[in-house]
């Protein structure tokens, strides 16, 4: 998981930013998160990658149990050849079968069998959590892109409030230009200004309208032209008394997945280790069998082939030990290799936990500066808002210009706006941190 990248997404969102088609199934954050988990093609070969391992894994628990093979042989000899029945050279034609079954077990290997069996579940199991880190991070993605619809839809909202008040602060000043109490030049820029404010209801709509075509397309959804999103109502923000980054990264390194995963990594290279030193030891094999041959020359009589099957048959069993004396420094290579592979993997889970902490400790204080950030655009709104109301006051006995008019609703709605960034910038921020101690990304 990788939250400053989602943290520039989400600005880069704000800084670019329509209706679709309304339709009765609406999205919540949550559908929206797992229908992505489910159908997102990056996680789809994921889980292939899951099923692979595992199946490796079980392959190899299979390694310790007896293989059991059968085998069928004919063959038709012409001139000197070998009878292998008679064990003679005969120097005619005649016709050669067999049959044969062979079991064998091993019964010892130096426990590398048992070592590459927990090595491979280890894998198994890394793969399952980097598939959940996987998830988390697109979680994240959908997030910032339901978040940036939420942000346009409530700057739409005002927008079209703006233009409501316009349009009523043109209805009045008509009024007023008619009792000649203001030029009719005040008329023309205030109509103006309501033209601008139009214009801008459309950029809105434009904005949001984009907004829910990228959630969309985030979500892989083959015709979006119906998609739309559930709005929750959203509460008033307060301050929540935040996890200390120290609190939070011991809670989070046990149990993000990425952490997971580097673990079970570095378990799989430790038992790698010990498969490699275990193949410095002699492996000991238990084999059993039984086979029979039957042969028939040309122009034979009285060939009886139950006989001839019956008797040639024979059965074995027998233990078989190798012993390593020298295969080109192979194994004693292997070994060196694997003990590299653990150093190596001891530093990428460190390299991992490092990285956790930092994310923490940025996103900790991203979540104070974002909500003093909010605070601070909340007087800033209030302070607009009654500014714009005595503009108005003076605007409408005519002591205001349309200029100085129209400059203060430019203030307010500014305001307005990055009131409302920063509101959503705290919601992104907030949820960010409790993702690191396993809430679910939600919004009530």
């Amino acid at each position: 998981m990788r939250n400053k990248t989602i943290i520039l997404l989400f600005a880069a969102l704000m800084a670019s930013a329509g209706v679709m088609g309304q339709e009765n199934n609406k999205w919540s954050l949550k559908d929206c998160i797992d229908y992505a988990r489910e159908n997102n093609l990056s996680i789809k070969q994921q889980n292939i990658n899951v099923e692979y391992q595992q199946n490796l894994y079980e392959q190899k628990k299979l390694d310790r149990v007896p293989s059991l093979n059968g085998s069928v042989g004919y063959q038709l000899s012409f001139g000197r050849a070998l009878d292998k029945t008679a064990n003679e050279y005969r120097n005619q034609r005649f016709q050669y079968g067999s049959m044969g079954v062979r079991a064998s077990v091993p019964l010892f290997q130096g426990f590398a069998l048992q070592n590459q069996v927990k090595q491979n579940e280890a894998n198994w199991r890394a793969a399952q959590n980097e598939l959940e880190a996987a998830k988390n991070d697109l979680a994240l993605n959908i997030t910032a892109y339901y978040l940036q619809v939420l942000f346009d839809k409530e700057l739409l909202e005002v927008a079209k409030e703006q233009h409501k008040v316009a349009l009523e602060q043109v209805e009045n000043t008509q009024k007023l230009v008619e009792a000649g109490r203001v030029a009719e030049g005040n008329l023309m820029e205030i109509q103006a200004q309501a033209a601008r404010e139009a214009l801008n209801v459309t950029q809105m709509e434009n904005n949001l309208t984009l907004s829910l075509l990228n959630l969309a397309q985030a979500l892989d959804l083959e015709d979006p032209g119906n998609f739309n999103i559930v709005y929750p109502d959203m509460p008033e923000l307060r301050e929540q008394d935040l996890m200390l980054p120290s609190t939070l990264f011991n809670t989070a390194v046990e149990i993000m997945p990425e952490i997971e995963a580097s673990r079970y990594n570095l378990e799989s290279d430790e038992y790698a280790l010990k498969a490699a030193r275990g193949r410095l030891y002699p492996s000991l094999s238990l084999d059993a069998g039984w086979n029979t041959s039957v042969s028939k020359y040309k122009d034979e009589q009285n060939f009886d082939f139950n006989s001839r099957f019956r008797n040639n048959a024979n059965q074995f069993i027998g233990v078989t030990i190798n012993i390593p004396v020298f295969n080109n420094f192979s194994v004693r290579n292997n070994v060196k290799n694997s003990e590299l592979s653990i150093r190596s993997a001891k530093f990428e889970l460190e390299k991992e936990k490092q990285v956790l902490r930092k994310e923490i400790q940025q996103a900790y204080a991203d979540a104070e500066a974002a909500f003093q950030k909010y605070n601070s655009a909340r007087v800033a709104v209030d302070s607009y808002e009654e500014s714009l109301r005595y503009t108005e006051k003076k605007f409408s006995v005519g002591l205001v210009s349309p200029v100085d008019y129209s400059v203060a609703r430019s203030d307010y709605i500014r305001a307005q706006s990055d009131f409302l960034q920063a509101k959503y910038e705290y919601v992104l921020r907030t949820k960010i941190l409790d993702f690191y101690t396993g809430e679910p990304l939600i919004l009530e």
